[in-house]
């Protein structure tokens, strides 16, 4: 059953009572996120402000005496990226790194073929590093 027509803007519209229902389903729906856009459109601008301070601050204070020119340290810098919500800043490290494990139960003829057991058969890795040259050395192998 159709409800009578509503013309908006010189368009004519023709709803059923369920269409209808629908179409203002669509605009609570509609109006719900437009409001939760705006919310979050605010808290990004509040947090903006809030940065724009903090860098302020930092500088303003760094170059409270006068001066023209001003050295900071790496922490104070850190400090002002964390506070901000930023990466702060980080130096590239490089480390020579010693594993050392006990291998028991292997069955060989001969010292040589334990070596070669071993060598074969263990693999230095790492989850997210980047390693060069890793090295399998066999120290020592002993009679159980």
């Amino acid at each position: 059953m159709y409800l009578n027509p509503i013309t908006v803007d010189g368009t004519t519209y023709n709803f059923t009572e369920d269409s209808l229902k629908e179409l203002i389903k669509s605009e609570i729906t509609t109006k719900k996120k437009h409001e939760a856009i705006s919310n979050e459109a605010q808290e990004a601008y509040r947090k903006l402000v809030s940065t724009r301070s903090k860098v302020y601050d930092f500088f303003s204070e760094a170059f409270d005496d006068g001066s023209d020119e001003v050295t900071v340290t790496r922490d104070d810098v850190n400090q002002l990226l964390e506070s901000i919500g930023s990466d702060v800043l980080t130096t590239t490290w490089s480390a020579t790194v010693e594993i050392t494990v006990t291998v028991t139960g292997i069955k060989a003829t001969s010292p040589e073929e334990v070596e070669d057991y071993i060598t074969d058969n263990i693999e230095v890795s790492g989850y997210d590093l980047e390693l060069h040259d890793p090295d399998v050395r066999v120290q020592d192998i002993e009679r159980e």
